[in-house]
């Protein structure tokens, strides 16, 4: 069997072997003993021959038998035929270099076959989400300003190509175009941002090879907050691409859903948390490394919510010792991105801190000193809700109200008195803490759980009622 008509491997990317690849590699470089080997028996050729079968100058022709340094890969193959030394396979062995045409950027000492690998996956969804690639002006780059996660992409390049030239700068990294021609080719992609679709092969393959696509896409396009991991595109279709490998893995998602722009996400939720922190490893971008750990680290705590006034009082405190950016609260405090901004925006809208933002960098510092620091020794002066002294009380008097009978449910309302709805959504909280259940007559009474409330200290059965504490 000739080498054009070698069987695929699926797992190599025989890249010159293939009619499929023949004008990816315009340029090649070959290694020095080889190439004077052909060029010993080219000068044997004689000059019209050459002219004719490659269609070339002569000029072009006498520079190629005597000093060219690159040669175009499908006039190459075609030497290698007039001279009857059509092994292919030695000709990939003796590969130096090869690049593009208009891309002055090479790879070389080039490791061949090209495998495929999670290290391959993630760079091309890295292209995907973060890329940029045109053809024409021999131009390719990834984009993020982190440099960590540049010279981890760069890494990625090395390990499955081999020695590139590169360059970095301070919000992308530029690398051969060849590298993202050979990837277009071989897995028939297109790399705009809204036409993008992962390849079908991508599917397929060991677990590590389909983390390496969920963890290329949270590098660029993740969001961590909370407990949950979201994930945006302005390309739905390729978004349901990543969720469906997120169900290959295990991972359980959220419904996908449209913002403006139109940006789509969804979410990989809470439940999944500690499977995903352990699959993904280490991520270059240390704020969500950070995040994932104190997100995964929150889901093993045993409550949900702090006192009423705590957490802004917390962040008093912090800003008090000098301004702080938004990460540095969330890291500093353990709170959720989301939850940490309602506070914020409380406490600015009553004028005890305000923000500045510089190059969407938002950093948030104390407007009044001596009004903040009032708050703290007093904070119902501004919360007049009342949860600062009756959190979890309305919770203990149903308690209490079932200890000794079953009740019906407008028993319960006509006791309490508060409005339906909010007497509607206490008694659901407390069947859902499981304190409570409903009997075969139709009424309410306490569980086991709800009476080991009742026999702790006041104070700790309002705390736990109050934050919903996982466990007593």
């Amino acid at each position: 069997m000739s080498q054009e008509a070698a069987p695929h491997h699926k797992h190599h990317l025989p890249l010159y072997r293939y009619h499929r690849f023949k004008d990816i590699f315009k340029y090649i470089k070959l290694k020095e003993d080889y190439k004077k080997e052909i060029l010993q028996d080219l000068s044997k050729i004689k000059l019209d021959i050459l002219t004719k079968e490659l269609g070339i100058s002569k000029t072009t022709a006498i520079q190629w038998k005597k000093r060219s340094e690159f040669f175009p890969l499908g006039k190459f193959k075609t030497i290698l035929k007039i001279l009857g030394k059509e092994n292919y396979e030695e000709l990939e062995r003796n590969i130096f270099a090869y690049g593009t045409k208009k891309s002055k950027l090479y790879i070389k000492s080039p490791l061949l076959p090209i495998k495929d690998s999670p290290e391959l996956r993630e760079i091309l969804i890295h292209i995907m989400c973060d890329g940029c690639y045109n053809k024409e002006n021999g131009y390719a780059a990834y984009y993020n300003v982190p440099i960590e996660t540049k010279e981890e992409f760069v890494k990625e390049l090395k390990t499955c190509f081999g020695e590139i030239d590169y360059k970095i700068y301070k919000d992308h990294v530029h690398f051969p175009t060849v590298i993202a021609l050979i990837l277009k080719r071989y897995f028939n992609v297109d790399f705009n941002s809204k036409r993008c679709r992962v390849p079908e092969e991508f599917f397929k393959g060991e677990r590590r090879k389909l983390i390496a696509i969920i963890r290329a896409a949270i590098i660029d396009e993740g969001t961590i907050d909370g407990g949950n991991i979201r994930i945006d595109s302005c390309n739905r279709r390729f978004l349901e691409d990543l969720k469906q490998i997120c169900k290959k893995l295990g991972y359980e998602s959220g419904k996908t859903w449209e913002s403006k722009g139109p940006i789509f996400r969804f979410n990989i939720l809470s439940k999944s948390l500690k499977q995903i922190k352990e699959d993904l490893g280490d991520l270059p971008i240390k704020k969500k490394q950070s995040l994932i750990e104190l997100a995964e680290k929150n889901q093993r705590r045993g409550w949900k919510y702090k006192l009423p006034g705590e957490v802004k009082i917390k962040i008093i405190k912090e800003l008090l010792n000098g301004p702080e950016r938004n990460i540095e609260l969330i890291l500093k405090l353990n709170y959720s991105k989301s939850s940490l901004g309602n506070h914020l925006r409380w406490l600015i809208k009553k004028g005890l801190v305000n923000k500045k933002i510089w190059k969407n960098i938002t950093t948030y510092f104390i407007k009044n000193k001596k009004e903040a620091e009032d708050f703290m020794n007093n904070p119902s002066s501004l919360i007049k809700s009342g949860k600062i002294n009756n959190y979890g009380i309305s919770q203990l008097k149903v308690l209490k109200f079932l200890e000794q009978n079953n009740r019906r449910y407008s028993e319960i309302e006509k006791y309490i008195g508060i409005v339906s709805s909010a007497t509607f959504k206490l008694i659901s909280s407390l069947k859902n803490k499981e304190l409570i259940e409903k009997t075969k007559e139709g009424n309410w009474g306490i569980t086991e759980n709800g009476k080991n409330i009742l026999k702790l200290d006041k104070e700790k059965a309002r705390y736990i009622l109050y934050a919903n504490v996982k466990s007593v």
